[in-house]
């Protein structure tokens, strides 16, 4: 293994604890090529208590920074940044790493409209730098093994895929600032993986007619843990209620490059039994994914009423085959299923992310998710919401170039971006 490459952790939050257990995991690997060698966050509390995490996982302790100019100043061997600050901040922060000459793993979303895609795109073309969003969804073996079973035609044709996500009622998720119109909503910081997620199966999209609401307008505080239980040092100082300017539901129609038709729910508002279903039908059968990060197998259902959802949907997708790396975390090349729980799962895609992003600065090969890739999944998110505006279906090309933007202009003007 060549040496390894010294990289930075800005942003010491919830996030950031979650990916220094990526690095840990990749760290034991056979495929180790990142050194965490700074952490950066204006909070200095938050910080110094990664650090210390970072010394017990790691056994070394990075320097600590507030700013980004005196870390590079005082490291010059550093070569990349990974950013997960608040998603707000997206832009600025992954352009002020850029523009120090440091190499981007950033946070999804890239930011929090497509105008902030943007200027992060320009950025690192001006600089000739790797731009590598984190979108973690389509790294977990079972999407990996649905998008093969597309790929090799165990259902025909792609027709329709049924996105559903139903739930939350009032509650505060994960954190206040996700409810908010200029920080970055909830139906963007969760949905931007279901984007990723259709278009990952299905390709780009051509258009999308749909609506969005903001249905709860005060919400409490359950002093919830958020995913894997790290942002539990915090949420207890969340205040009692809160009340969000920021959408909490989308309803969308999308139709497909390829023909096919997407139907897509995304409500954080939704009362009573929860709701959660992928469902992809093409001309010859059904997948049925058991979602995100949790090992059950795909259900494959034939036209003569074959149901399969054991070892033998491996025959019905051949060309499924992990990374190497993938291969060594998992524990095998080609798992249809697994039992781990989220934070071993969430570590071990973490952990691609990171030699991905070490990999494409040692070859100069693009990230599987470049900016370019995240900026649509935005697009995807905002396009239901631009098209309620509007009252008509909106593109992906007036989605791209910032002109569908009746709902995201005040957050531009907010951000500095207009």
């Amino acid at each position: 293994m060549p040496e390894r490459i010294k990289y930075a952790a800005v942003g010491c939050g919830g996030m950031g604890r979650r990916h220094l257990r990526g690095m840990a995991r990749l760290s034991r690997s056979s495929f180790n090529n990142l050194e965490l060698a700074a952490v950066c966050d204006l909070n200095q509390e938050n910080a110094n208590f990664l650090a210390d995490e970072a010394h017990e996982f790691m056994g070394e302790r990075p320097k600590v920074y507030a700013s980004i100019e005196e870390m590079v100043r005082e490291n010059p061997d550093l070569r990349a940044a990974d950013v997960t600050t608040d998603a707000g901040s997206h832009h600025t922060v992954a352009t002020a790493c850029l523009e120090a000459g440091l190499n981007v793993l950033c946070e999804k979303p890239l930011a929090i409209t497509v105008r902030g895609c943007n200027r992060v795109i320009e950025t690192a073309k001006q600089k000739g730098l790797v731009l590598s969003v984190a979108e973690n969804f389509r790294r977990d073996p079972i999407n990996r093994l649905a998008r093969a079973l597309i790929d090799d035609g165990a259902i025909g044709t792609p027709r329709l895929m049924i996105e559903s996500s139903v739930g939350g009622g009032s509650n505060i998720i994960i954190t206040p600032w996700r409810h908010m119109k200029n920080t970055g909503t909830i139906a963007l910081d969760v949905g931007v993986h279901n984007a990723d997620i259709m278009r990952y199966y299905l390709g780009d999209f051509r258009t999308v007619y749909g609506e969005s609401r903001l249905h709860e307008t005060v919400r409490h505080n359950t002093a919830s843990a958020g995913p894997g239980g790290f942002y539990a040092r915090w949420s207890a100082d969340f205040p009692d209620t809160i009340e969000p300017t920021g959408e909490d539901a989308l309803y969308a129609h999308i139709s497909f490059e390829s023909g096919a038709i997407g139907q897509w729910i995304q409500d954080h508002a939704g009362h009573g039994a929860r709701l959660s279903s992928r469902l992809v039908y093409g001309s010859k059968g059904r997948l049925e994914c058991p979602g995100d990060r949790n090992g059950r197998p795909i259900k494959l259902t034939l036209d003569d009423g074959v149901v399969i959802d054991d070892a033998r949907i491996l025959e019905y997708a051949p060309s499924y085959r992990l990374s190497p790396l993938a291969a060594e975390l998992w524990g095998s090349e080609r798992p249809w299923t697994y039992n781990l729980d989220f934070n071993e799962t969430d570590s071990r895609i973490l952990a691609l992310e990171y030699y991905e992003l070490g990999e494409c600065i040692r070859t100069g090969a693009a990230p599987e998710v470049t900016g370019e890739e995240a900026r649509a999944d935005v697009a995807l998110v905002y396009a239901p919401i631009e098209s309620g505006r509007l009252g008509r279906p909106v593109t992906l090309e007036e989605m791209i170039a910032a002109t569908a933007d009746v709902y995201q202009r005040e957050i531009d003007e907010h951000l500095g971006l207009l």
